[in-house]
């Protein structure tokens, strides 16, 4: 990921015209390498920092997410249909799905970053959490799923924004296309 920049070096005009431009789709966020007990950590992480309503599959909600009713669902039990959540970063409204047990994923409406009062709240909730996890953390456009998620994937593979403990980092690609 060496095309990667400082954040520091972009300006909040190119953030929204180039990681938060509003074509109708959503940004995905990855937790990059991720299992089951990252699953849990994040599932605490999102419990004890977050606003949540966690709907399990049966037309329940819960104000918390229930880590073992994933797990029941990861294994098979057939007792729910899909699970999903919504949580709140400050303003930002977070949606995530429970698809995978190896692959942590939380998507985001771009329109919604609206102040770049509201990115901070975002890339705050991304330094916390990689730093929790010890691991990297990934936004990407919508379905652009990492290499390390898609082990069919063959060709180079960047991310929009890439966060690693406190160092967050941009795919500045617009600066090369000139």
């Amino acid at each position: 990921m060496n095309d990667l920049v400082s954040i520091a070096a972009v300006s909040w005009e190119e953030l929204q015209q180039y990681v938060y431009y509003g074509d109708g789709s959503w940004r995905d966020i990855y937790v990059l390498d991720a299992s089951r007990a990252d699953w849990k950590i994040w599932a605490d992480f999102v419990n004890a920092n977050c606003q949540v309503e966690f709907f399990d599959g049966n037309d329940t909600s819960q104000s918390q997410i229930d880590f073992a009713v994933a797990e029941a669902f990861w294994d098979g039990d057939g007792q729910a249909n899909m699970l999903w959540a919504t949580f709140f970063v400050g303003e930002l409204g977070v949606n995530c799905h429970f698809f995978r047990d190896d692959e942590v994923e939380n998507d985001i409406d771009p329109q919604k970053i609206t102040s770049y009062a509201v990115h901070q709240q975002l890339m705050n909730y991304l330094t916390r959490l990689s730093q929790a996890l010890g691991k990297e953390v990934v936004l990407t456009p919508e379905n652009d799923t990492p290499a390390s998620c898609n082990p069919l994937w063959l060709g180079p593979w960047l991310p929009l924004l890439s966060v690693k403990g406190e160092q967050v980092r941009v795919q500045a690609y617009w600066r090369n296309s000139a």
